[in-house]
């Protein structure tokens, strides 16, 4: 008889790991709404990230180098909407060309690949309406449908004979380890706490108590002004530690403006709050003047990003930890979390072996 294991969360990260599991145990996956992938996983921009960001050999460089190429495969082996168009990262200032050169330099320290300098004259000859003074490229970036990867993932779960429990809302992790839910307990031999948003209040109940989940959220609007097949990026936001508001096109004909940064909202909150005039401020430092007046906006959504902080202070990585040993936290699985997914699934496996 095949051991137990309880997952708490069914985003991409926890769906990911029930998969990883489903050959050696009997696996429970606990969500408490009505639908897989109904928070962070789906409210995001929907790009596959290259690993440019990340601190070398921190758990977000490794999981998205390896999330990436995990990812891809995954993609086509189970026909789910992809397409490799790579990703602009520009510098609108003096000051940013340096902030630029840095990014390529960890970007190549962390093993991302197809990354290119370009010369601003091919860079403005394909995109006059840009303001830049300098850009880089990466090929390995690219954009999904994540609808469609969490049905397809959804449907994965139910070949692999995983019990998946919607409606079903974890409450604490107790001594055995039990999962008590809203719906009974589960005595199980391995918990996973994969709650996203929630994590810091399972791990609370395991003693964990340093960390904080304080969502930053993430408003994002539309527009058909703009023709855009390739991701356009500033240079990273470092007050916020966000990427900052970028141009992404979508499978239909928009282009996704956003995200913005409003912190410190409740975790529920999926009201778009920013003000129209914050989408333009930024569209009018990184596209020509002359293109601003063309560009119609229109609502689109809103994320909120399981930011983690220990003991007050931000945590610049994913956070993994094991306490006591048959239960395994993650917590802070923000950005590149859906590109890191499958990468993290296989290295919470490994602890398990």
């Amino acid at each position: 008889m095949k051991p137990i294991a309880g997952i708490i969360g069914g985003g991409v990260v926890g769906a990911h790991i029930a998969l990883a599991l489903a050959s050696r145990f009997s696996v429970f996956l606990i969500e408490k709404n009505q639908k897989l992938g109904q928070e962070t996983s789906t409210r995001n921009s929907g790009v596959l990230h290259a690993g440019i960001y990340y601190p070398q050999n921190s758990f977000k460089a490794r999981f998205c180098v390896e999330g990436n190429a995990l990812s891809r495969e995954f993609f086509l082996k189970y026909d789910i909407p992809f397409k490799s168009t790579g990703k602009y990262i520009i510098a609108r200032n003096t000051d940013e060309e340096a902030e630029l050169e840095l990014l390529f330099e960890n970007a190549t320290r962390n093993g991302v690949p197809t990354m290119q300098r370009l010369s601003l004259k091919k860079f403005k000859n394909e995109f006059p309406f840009i303001n830049a003074c300098a850009a880089i490229f990466s090929g390995s970036t690219g954009i999904l449908d994540a609808g469609e990867y969490m049905r397809a993932l959804s449907a994965l779960l139910d070949r692999a004979n995983v019990e998946v429990l919607k409606c079903c809302t974890a409450r604490r992790i107790t001594d055995g380890p039990i999962i008590e839910t809203d719906r009974g307990d589960l005595e199980v031999d391995v918990a996973i706490n994969a709650a996203g948003l929630y994590a810091d209040d399972i791990a609370k109940s395991s003693g964990i108590h340093e960390y904080e989940i304080i969502p930053l959220k993430g408003d994002y609007l539309t527009t058909r002004s703009i023709s855009l097949e390739v991701p356009i990026y500033p240079v990273p936001n470092r007050a916020h530690g966000t990427l900052g508001i970028h141009l992404t096109p979508t499978f239909s004909s928009e282009v996704l403006i956003g995200p913005t940064e409003v912190p410190g909202v409740q975790k529920n909150d999926y009201d778009i709050r920013t003000p129209v005039g914050v989408f333009y401020n930024s569209l009018a430092s990184m596209i020509e003047t002359s293109f601003i007046s063309n560009i119609k906006l229109h609502e689109g959504y809103s994320g909120n990003r399981p930011r983690a902080y220990c003991n007050g202070k931000r945590c610049d990585d994913f956070i993994i930890l094991e306490n006591p040993a048959e239960v395994i936290h993650l917590i802070g699985i923000e950005s590149p979390g859906l590109t890191s997914a499958p990468a993290i699934a296989r290295y919470v496996e490994s602890l398990l072996r």
